[in-house]
């Protein structure tokens, strides 16, 4: 029996291992890229609306909050070395000035985590400020980063 047991854990972790190895080839890397910036559009217009009082709360905005700090720290990696394939609004300065777009993403990280924070306290206000922080994070890295739109 505990053979059986070792033999199952050593295929799992085989394929498991397998899987987590999988080359990415530059497409997939941009068409993931692709999916994280549009799941971070779709939560920051939904906690937009939220936050201006458009759409009423429900609870739903920490779990807004919570998928941009999800997608946030996705960031550092969706953006590997010849990942700019097809038509892409990212510019080539990403990978020549890695250390300032790093620090780029450290800073929406840092936002996005304060505005869970602020919408699980409630306050409006600390809602609205931490909001406008994500914004201007999000800007930071557009306007830097980004083909200009």
């Amino acid at each position: 029996m505990q053979r059986k047991i070792i033999a199952v854990f050593a295929a799992l972790t085989a394929i498991l291992s397998f899987t987590a190895q999988a080359d990415t080839t530059p497409e997939d890397a941009a068409d993931y890229r692709v999916s994280i910036m549009t799941a971070l559009r779709g939560h920051i217009g939904a906690a937009s609306m939220i936050a201006r009082g458009l759409v009423e709360n429900d609870g739903h905005l920490v779990g807004h909050a919570q998928g941009l700090a999800s997608a946030a720290n996705e960031l550092h990696r969706i953006f590997p070395e010849g990942s700019n394939v097809g038509e892409s609004d990212a510019l080539p300065v990403i990978w020549e000035d890695a250390e300032g777009f790093a620090a780029a993403i450290a800073t929406m990280q840092e936002a996005t985590v304060a505005f869970v924070e602020a919408a699980e306290s409630g306050d409006g206000e600390a809602i609205g400020g931490a909001f406008r922080n994500v914004g201007m994070s999000c800007r930071g890295c557009h306007d830097n980063y980004r083909v200009e739109q």
